[in-house]
């Protein structure tokens, strides 16, 4: 179910595309450049105010206390008052429209990267396991969703001040200030030991956390088979040791970042404890006034707040590049199907369809699973394939979707190769009862919609009453919620709705692909009726194990290890005596005829 060493389905060893995922960050930003550019206007403003109150401060004590005037002490302490309102007003807009604005591209990330997977091939969903998928869509945009409003714009305000703190101190006072300065080599060293041997760490950390991910979604969607065979224990000992190995890891990368700031914040008192030793020596001498003094103290943490932010900043960036290489890699894969440049567009099935010769197989070196399969299905007929497991009954329906294409041959609709024809308007025109049915929490009546409430009543009841289902659909109402999965029917009634469902839009064609198999006999009964129905005015591919669901077939094609063994209607095959009529006595016994 869940590979140990999967992490986050990246290759530790590939080397991250930085320049595309940086054109593909970029492509985010650009149509929000609005919403950017009044968030940076706002953190102008909240810096404006943050910097100015040691300045407010130094006035106070050069200007206002020597000059005993209580006006303006009162004043100037009410302007510190107004600026600090200010820089909360500022800071409060400035988060308010990252947020706004980091929501929206969220938003349509998360939409752009559900239709662009919806559009991909099934050979996709086979690479990737819904776990990972879900870490992409949720957990890596998650991750750029810091970057947008963590990041972007505040590297930009904690650069911004420390080239204006430096440089305001450096104006009142450039002798003190490159006294500071002897300081800055021991951080730059403390930084780049820090951030070089901590980011492997952290890298570590989020392919494990997105690995628990993944175990999770995997193993609850399977709680019912670990259950059965009593796994609970070993599932939870996995999730143990994975959990084991991240906790140890992040608790080597939280010691490491609490070493580096305890060294950051040592540096800060020292710098303090330099500047009033210095600086009071040269305030006593009248060289430096005390506001001055006091206002150099103040700026210390504005100075040494973006080099506290650095770590944060360089490991956000760090994931987002990651969670952006391995978005882009899900944008940049393109369909292996699509349509042609000017696909022909289908209503309905007018004639015939075809297949010529065809064979396929679905990996290079894998084995044929068709082999020279022809065969012809009029409108308004119905065509029935058997066989045993695995002998390439559902093939046959994969590549009437073009869900796969063909190794070799063709398959035609009234004469039109199927390559030619578009991807939509073949399967509007096609409907599908499968084997595994999947329902949507929701009523029955949404999900006969499929979701979708343009679709009137109308058509849901009209599609009820033409397959003879009126009586379940009074047992089961329309408005009965069907919990997660299904989980409140049994398999028989989704099997039920499921053919219900494939009716309200009155395709020409309709494919069963084992729609009676692990029924029961009541449920397969009202099925086959329906069925029976649907068979006098409808063009239907009915691929069945229980024969007695095709014992009125136009015709039926018995294939066995991808080839077509033999082919005729129900009474010519039984009369032939070979494996059909093998298999149908075996099912229903020697006298069954």
């Amino acid at each position: 179910m869940h590979d140990r060493n999967g992490d986050d389905g990246q290759d530790p060893k590939e080397k991250i595309n930085y320049r595309s995922t940086f054109r593909l960050l970029l492509g985010f930003i650009l149509p929000e450049r609005k919403g950017f550019s009044a968030a940076f206007a706002w953190l102008l403003l909240s810096t404006a105010f943050n910097l100015l109150t040691p300045i407010i401060a130094k006035h106070i004590i050069d200007k206002a206390i020597p000059a005993r005037d209580t006006s303006l002490l009162a004043l100037s302490v009410a302007a510190l008052f107004l600026n600090s309102v200010s820089f909360l007003a500022a800071n409060y807009m400035l988060r308010m429209r990252l947020i706004r604005t980091g929501q929206k591209i969220m938003t349509d990330l998360k939409k752009r990267m559900l239709a662009h997977m919806l559009a991909l091939d099934l050979p996709f969903y086979a690479e990737f396991p819904v776990g990972r998928l879900t870490a992409r869509v949720q957990a890596d945009a998650s991750t750029l969703y810091e970057l947008f409003t963590e990041t972007t714009v505040n590297i930009f305000r904690d650069l911004l001040m420390f080239i204006v703190t430096f440089g305001v101190m450096f104006y009142f006072s450039p002798r003190l200030t490159l006294l500071l300065c002897a300081a800055l080599p021991f951080v730059v060293v403390f930084s780049s030991v820090f951030l070089r041997r901590s980011s492997a760490l952290f890298v570590t950390v989020r392919k494990l956390a997105s690995e628990i991910s993944g175990f999770l979604t995997e193993h609850i969607n399977a709680a019912g088979l670990l259950q059965a065979f009593n796994r609970e224990a070993m599932t939870a000992a996995k999730l143990e040791e994975i959990n084991k190995r991240k906790f140890d890891t992040e608790l080597k990368g939280e010691l490491m970042m609490i070493v580096f700031f305890m060294s950051i914040i040592m540096i800060s008192p020292l710098s303090i404890a330099m500047i009033l030793g210095v600086g009071g020596g040269w305030a006593i001498e009248g060289k430096l006034t005390i506001g001055t003094l006091i206002m150099f103290i103040l700026y210390i943490d504005k100075l040494f707040e973006p080099i506290f932010s650095v770590s944060e900043h360089v490991s956000i960036i760090q994931r987002s590049f990651s969670a952006g290489h391995r978005i882009h890699k899900i944008l940049e894969r393109k369909p292996a199907i699509t349509d042609p440049p000017k696909p022909h567009f289908i209503r309905n099935i007018k004639d015939k369809i075809e297949f010529r010769d065809v064979w396929m197989r679905y990996t290079d070196d894998a084995q044929w699973v068709l082999k020279d399969i022809s065969f012809t299905l009029p409108r308004g007929k119905s065509l029935a394939i058997v066989g045993e497991t695995g002998g390439g009954k559902t093939t046959v329906t994969n590549l009437l979707f073009k869900f796969y294409v063909p190794n070799k041959g063709r398959i035609l609709i009234d004469g039109t190769d199927l390559s030619e024809i578009s991807l939509n308007s073949l399967r509007t025109s096609i409907g599908l009862v499968q084997q595994d049915i999947y329902l949507f929490p929701g009523t029955i009546m949404q999900n006969l919609k499929l979701m979708d409430e343009a679709i009137p009543d109308a058509m849901v009841h009209d599609a009820i009453k033409s397959v003879g289902l009126e009586q379940f659909f009074r047992r089961h109402g329309l408005n009965k919620v069907i919990a997660d999965k299904g989980a409140n029917l049994s398999a028989g009634e989704k099997q039920v709705i499921a053919l219900a469902r494939a009716m309200v839009l009155n395709q020409e064609v309709l494919v069963f692909d084992e729609a009676t198999s692990h029924i029961d006999p009541y449920t397969e009964r009202l099925i086959n009726t329906a069925m029976q129905r649907l068979i006098s005015h409808k063009t239907m591919i009915i691929i069945a194990h229980r024969l007695s669901t095709i014992r009125n077939a136009d015709n039926i094609l018995l294939v066995s290890e991808g080839e077509i063994k033999e082919s005729g209607t129900h009474d010519e095959l039984l009369a032939k005596g070979g494996t059909y009529s093998r298999f149908y006595k075996l099912q229903f016994g020697e006298g069954a005829a």
